[in-house]
């Protein structure tokens, strides 16, 4: 065994195989069906952000500028909420309520014993949900647009902010789900964090409407810096890299946590 390999951390040689792909596509087919058989996280997650940001793209005076948002219009200021609302519920909900479920049924450790990696099977879960939060995305900029709403002014920046943003929140959620061995438990706590993260993300109280000390603390958290991120991108600029330090951050701690403290029993 040479000393790199001794160097190693066993938990990040378990959670880091090499992906073989055939196994990897076999695995991600066999996830999907799973998914398509029990989709009610992933209709709630779809219907309610996507429903709200069409409505509220097709509604003339919801799209004007208001002095109260900063000249920022309702639409400008909801749609990224709107957006970031549905990685967050995946990220919370969704993710840790499988794998927990999973390790207490002792799917993960009887992969163990068979050719396939268990670490496929995370990695078809995160892609999976990474999909389904990808295609929400599209759909709540792609139709409030197509019926009169704005596009964003920078998509470039959008896109790169929706991405880091997803990473440190599916991070989030892979902490839950290497803490917590309980489904009940990982989904108490789940929806704790998803409230919390709505909070400073500006659902009930506007990011530009917060004192200056509540938006200060919004700013350091993974929803509020990547919701002020793209509402920067719809105005037409590139967030600023406090924000998008703020998401990388986020994205190294909880993946390094999550690999640290996950265990398949």
């Amino acid at each position: 065994m040479t000393s790199a390999t001794q160097g190693e951390s066993a938990p990040t040689r378990r959670l880091v195989p090499r992906l073989d792909r055939r196994a990897t596509r076999a695995m991600l087919r066999s996830e999907a069906r799973l998914l398509a058989r029990n989709p009610g996280v992933v209709i709630w997650t779809a219907i309610l952000p996507v429903t709200a940001s069409i409505v509220l793209g097709a509604i003339p005076p919801v799209r004007g500028p208001s002095a109260a948002l900063g000249g920022m219009s309702f639409f400008q200021v909801y749609q990224p909420i709107l957006v970031f609302f549905a990685i967050t519920l995946l990220a919370m909900q969704a993710l840790p309520d499988v794998l927990t479920r999973y390790r207490e049924m002792g799917v993960l450790k009887r992969l163990r014993t068979t050719p396939v990696s268990p670490a496929l099977l995370l990695f078809a879960q995160l892609t999976l949900i990474l999909a389904v939060a990808i295609g929400c995305m599209v759909l709540m900029v792609v139709v409030p647009a197509v019926v009169g709403a704005p596009w964003p002014r920078n998509p470039l920046a959008f896109v790169v902010t929706y991405l880091l943003g997803a990473w440190a929140m599916l991070g989030l959620g892979m902490v839950l789900a290497s803490l917590f061995h309980n489904p009940k438990v990982a989904a108490g706590f789940g929806s704790f964090l998803f409230f919390v993260l709505q909070f400073f993300a500006g659902l009930w109280w506007q990011r530009p409407e917060m004192p200056p000390w509540l938006r200060h603390i919004s700013d350091v958290t993974p929803s509020g810096a990547a919701v002020q991120g793209l509402m920067d991108a719809s105005l037409g600029h590139w967030p600023s890299a406090w924000y998008l330090l703020v998401l990388v951050v986020w994205g190294i701690v909880t993946s390094r946590l999550a690999i640290r403290f996950f265990s398949w029993d």
